[in-house]
């Protein structure tokens, strides 16, 4: 299927168009069902409190990706104090030129950045205080072997590499990293509908991108390069994910049980 051209072309579009969308698209799910968690168990304030940190995380990745694509923007608030009045905990205004193909294209980065801003916080988070040694040996060893993705796989690896973190970690640096943890999971993941509607205004033209990469590289003949790189796409993305729902979960586990008490 990678050998004949439009076949070529439409994976490789679907590939690096899908996959982003849809993994943020489940954690978003996943984050906001912990955001109304969050406010059900401990009120209204506890979006500042808790999950404050989330929140301004969640901003600076939409105001990052804002400033990268040549967007002027207008408004940064990380955290809105008084969100009870506008409904926003924070919010970044930005305008463009919608006949400027690069900075309609960032876009699509633009809405989705919290997702990965998030994660990226949080495995820096990992690495850091939990001096965690995530090793993707076996994992790349398999793929260079048969090219065959294995979710039960991935899912084992990100669960060993949290085991041995906790394992090699002091009792006081795991207490810290689950409280920051919870402080940006609870929050940082809910990308409203504003952010998704910016993601699909960035849609079409990174389609357009896309075409014309996958075209030259199957004029260039590296279709077996382009096939692999798509792999390990596809399976850090879905670490990601993976990382981003375990991180979600606990803080949803910690917040309910706090609700409790």
């Amino acid at each position: 299927m990678w050998t004949n051209y439009f076949d070529f072309v439409i994976i490789f579009v679907a590939i690096f168009t899908l996959v982003p969308y849809v993994t943020s698209l489940i954690t978003s799910w996943l984050g906001h069902l912990s955001k109304i968690m969050l406010v059900n168990n401990l009120g209204n304030n506890s979006q500042l409190i808790v999950g404050g940190a989330g929140v301004i995380i969640h901003e600076l990745g939409h105001a990052i990706f804002a400033y990268l694509f040549g967007h002027q923007v207008t408004k940064v608030q990380l955290l809105n104090v008084n969100y009870k009045s506008s409904g926003a905990l924070g919010s970044v205004d930005h305008r463009y030129n919608d006949r400027n193909v690069y900075q309609l294209l960032g876009n699509f980065f633009i809405g989705l950045a919290p997702y990965y801003m998030c994660s990226i916080v949080l495995y820096l988070l990992q690495k850091f205080l939990l001096k965690a040694q995530f090793s993707l040996t076996a994992l790349v060893q398999s793929l260079n072997i048969d090219t065959q993705l294995s979710a039960s796989m991935i899912f084992d690896s990100v669960l060993d590499n949290l085991k041995s973190s906790f394992a090699n970690a002091s009792w006081w640096m795991i207490l810290i990293y689950i409280v920051l943890t919870i402080m940006i999971a609870s929050t940082g993941y809910d990308l409203s509908r504003n952010d998704f509607s910016t993601v699909n205004k960035g849609i079409l033209p990174w389609v357009v991108v896309l075409i014309v990469l996958g075209s030259i590289l199957y004029l260039l003949n590296l279709r077996l390069v382009t096939m692999t790189a798509a792999i390990y796409f596809i399976t850090f993305s879905i670490l990601f994910m993976l990382h981003a729902i375990i991180s979600i979960v606990l803080s949803m586990i910690v917040i309910k049980i706090l609700g409790f008490i």
